[in-house]
């Protein structure tokens, strides 16, 4: 982990905070991993919670917000990129039910999942059609015009 106390040399490079972007990266992983708290993540970089929320403090963060930030990434990263269900896609994400997920979802985007996906739909575009992964059939056993 980057040393918190090079904070302000990060920045001046036009970088952001240490602290910040390292969890980012460790969220990514653990919010699908397993249910996370700000406890559990804390002991992930050896601090207690109380240590962990007054360094995001000091660089203008929240856990909290962080989280959220991170979850909304995750969420329409599932939405436009795959065809799961609303509900796995919640479920992928630690949400007790859809309903908890869609709140959430509409508090960040102003859109519920499905509005999201729906106007979002062209990003999820295959590069290959279904028919294309096997050959054409042929009739007689030889090529695909039978002779």
């Amino acid at each position: 982990m980057p040393s918190i106390h090079r904070g302000d040399e990060a920045r001046s490079q036009g970088g952001s905070d240490p602290l910040t972007e390292t969890l980012r990266r460790v969220l990514r992983t653990e919010l699908l991993r397993e249910a996370c708290s700000a406890a559990s993540i804390a002991r992930l970089f050896s601090m207690h919670r109380r240590t962990l929320h007054r360094h995001l403090h000091m660089e203008g963060q929240a856990f909290r917000r962080i989280a959220d930030e991170v979850r909304f990434e995750i969420a329409c990263e599932m939405l436009a990129n795959t065809d799961m269900a609303l509900n796995q896609v919640a479920a992928a994400l630690k949400y007790s039910e859809l309903s908890a997920f869609t709140r959430a979802f509409r508090r960040w985007s102003g859109h519920t999942p499905s509005e999201w996906r729906i106007r979002h739909s062209h990003v999820r575009k295959s590069p290959w059609s279904p028919t294309s992964r096997h050959p054409p059939q042929t009739l007689s056993g030889g090529r695909p015009d039978g002779t």
